[in-house]
């Protein structure tokens, strides 16, 4: 295998004058300036052009460049993120050096982008496209649907409040969902609750984990345990007092915030409050006393009584009974299209990332992965929810059978990104990483790559464009939109029949479901993909072609503001069949 030397970083700072633009560049802590003469036209066109040339010539990879000027600059900075892969910031400073500093402060030393959270606990998101780029990604009537929308919530406010900024889905669908609402002049905000181990360690151990069934037997909720999270919430509850007074409509993501919701109520009772659960909650664990099921969610219920309405997953049986009729509303969460997890990558961004997980597994003391032998992945957190022991009984499995017939063997990739209110991560790490050290995996060990990543959108992108087949074992899910992604790059997806997994896949047509716990079904359908070609194309294909298009940025924003102005002018849910908004 030829190994490539990784590009170095530069960071830089670009002022636009009328006929000129200065540019500073900056790698490790020495600053380049370069004066360009403008072009009449096509300004767009000659920044990339600079960027190019100044990338082969250097061998770098411009991670983020910073910008002042004018309104013209705005397509350019949407022309960076989507040709160079870089991420675009504004500044109204004219020192092109300063600027190219401020850039760099904005990435951690390996390159990877700081999330702002502002005083009041607001998330500061990117804005990485324009909203012409957005209006191509779905129907002409679609888009006017959602400009309608929006018009008529003009002086309202909707606020979101989550655990953490960065890791896992919600994270990812607010940033898109904010920043789409933006562009289209929607006043929304995205609030996030303090970073507290302790309270997070709660809320994993004793709200997720016991709400999906999957925390260890005799695990309950102690009163220890509601008095630190009480406590937590109060805090957070008096540094948000003033968002709750000027919001319209409040969505509490998850569990988490849920203790939020009589606070809201007292100082803000006009708010039209929401509940949006993104977990495969075992609704009739929750509706069975004396169980630790029922016992969390009586708890989480007291603070959500007077909600309006509790946005679902679209499986009944994720809604425990206490939830009335009229207030449940189904909804599939949302992948965004021109964000770094599925924008398209040229061949130099991908052989880039390609590089850099090679490089963040050798420094785990891993050896590299072949580019030149495919390999089957799953994404995952490592939760107990996810079934990573499942993917090493598959693999361990189709390993011995390709090789007794001497077939070509893919490599595998068991690797995500670690979430903040996520304390079990580093554990259900550890321990894999333990369980493929056993003397059982020392003949397939040099063949599994166990890793995770730090949060780079487009380095996840990567793995799964390259891969040839993509798992989803998880044994509890609420949907899992990373299905969809890995089936919109065109990758046959093997998953259990879990929560909201088996209303993106078409058995056999776009994938495989099996039953949660037959590996050796995971195995057999792996065994098919990998050594029958004409099959393997044909799901391929299929996937490309047949993937639920619902499932993006904009159909999800056109749901959100079709019941938030149900609830804003008739008080309630009347009308639950959302609009598709493709």
């Amino acid at each position: 295998m030829i190994e490539r030397k990784m590009l170095a970083k530069v960071y830089m700072g670009m002022v636009f004058h009328d006929h000129e633009v200065e540019v500073a560049v900056l790698e490790n802590e020495t600053t380049e300036t370069i004066s360009l003469r403008l072009p009449q036209e096509r300004v767009d066109q000659y920044i990339l052009n600079f960027l190019r040339e100044y990338r082969e010539k250097h061998h770098v990879k411009c991670i983020g460049i910073g910008i002042s000027g004018d309104d013209k600059t705005r397509t350019i900075r949407a022309l960076l993120w989507f040709e160079e892969d870089v991420v675009p910031f504004s500044f109204i400073s004219t020192d092109a050096a300063e600027i190219a500093r401020l850039v760099k402060e904005s990435f951690t030393d390996d390159g990877i982008a700081k999330v702002t959270i502002q005083d009041g606990h607001e998330v500061v998101v990117s804005f990485l496209a324009t909203l012409e780029d957005y209006k191509k990604t779905v129907s002409e009537s679609a888009f006017k649907q959602i400009e309608v929308l929006a018009k008529d919530f003009t002086g309202k406010r909707i606020s979101y409040f989550s655990a953490t900024p960065q890791g896992g889905g919600v994270a990812i669908m607010r940033h898109a969902l904010i920043r789409f609402f933006r562009l289209l002049g929607v006043d929304a905000h995205w609030y996030v609750l303090d970073n507290n181990l302790e309270a997070f360690q709660i809320t994993k151990e004793k709200f997720h984990d016991i709400l999906q069934a999957v925390a260890p037997p005799k695990t309950q909720l102690t009163p220890s345990d509601i008095t630190v999270y009480d406590q937590w919430i109060a805090k957070n509850a008096a540094e948000l007092h003033d968002v709750f007074t000027k919001s319209d409509i409040v969505v509490l993501d998850d569990p988490q915030p849920s203790g939020l919701g009589p606070y809201i109520t007292k100082v803000n009772p006009q708010a039209k409050l929401i509940y949006r659960s993104h977990i495969q909650i075992e609704a009739d664990l929750a509706n069975t006393p004396q169980t630790p099921q029922h016992e969390v969610w009586q708890f989480m219920w007291e603070h959500l009584k007077d909600i309006s309405c509790f946005i679902s997953h679209p499986i009944a049986g994720f809604v425990p009974i206490d939830v009335p009729e009229e207030k449940v509303v189904f909804m599939p969460p949302s992948t965004d299209p021109l964000d770094g997890l599925n924008k398209w990558l040229f061949d130099w961004q991908e052989e880039y990332y390609f590089d850099l997980f090679n490089d963040i597994l050798q420094r785990n003391g891993q050896t590299p992965l072949d580019a030149t032998r495919s390999y089957i992945i799953e994404i995952a957190r490592f939760d107990p929810s996810k079934g990573i022991p499942d993917v090493l009984e598959a693999y361990e499995r189709l390993y011995m059978r390709l090789k007794e017939e001497g077939k070509a063997i893919p490599q595998l990739i068991i690797t995500g990104n670690p979430a903040e209110d996520d304390p079990e991560g580093i554990p259900i790490y550890n321990e894999t990483l333990a369980t493929i050290a056993t003397p059982r995996y020392e003949y397939l060990r040099g063949d599994i790559k166990v890793v995770q990543l730090p949060p780079i959108d487009q380095l996840l992108n990567t793995l799964v464009r390259k891969s040839f087949i993509v798992l989803q074992l998880s044994h509890k899910e609420g949907y899992e939109f990373k299905v969809t992604e890995a089936l919109a790059k065109a990758k046959p997806v093997i998953a259990y029949r879990a929560g909201g997994i088996p209303l993106q896949i078409q058995d056999g047509v776009t994938g495989y479901l099996i039953n949660v716990g037959d590996f050796a079904g995971v195995s057999e359908k792996l065994y098919i993909l990998s050594t029958d070609a004409q099959i393997y194309q044909k799901i391929s294909d299929n996937a490309a072609r047949l993937y639920n298009k619902e499932v993006a940025t904009i159909p999800n924003a056109t749901k959100w503001l079709f019941l938030a102005k149900q609830l804003l002018e008739q008080g309630k849910i009347t009308d639950k069949n959302l609009p598709k908004g493709y």
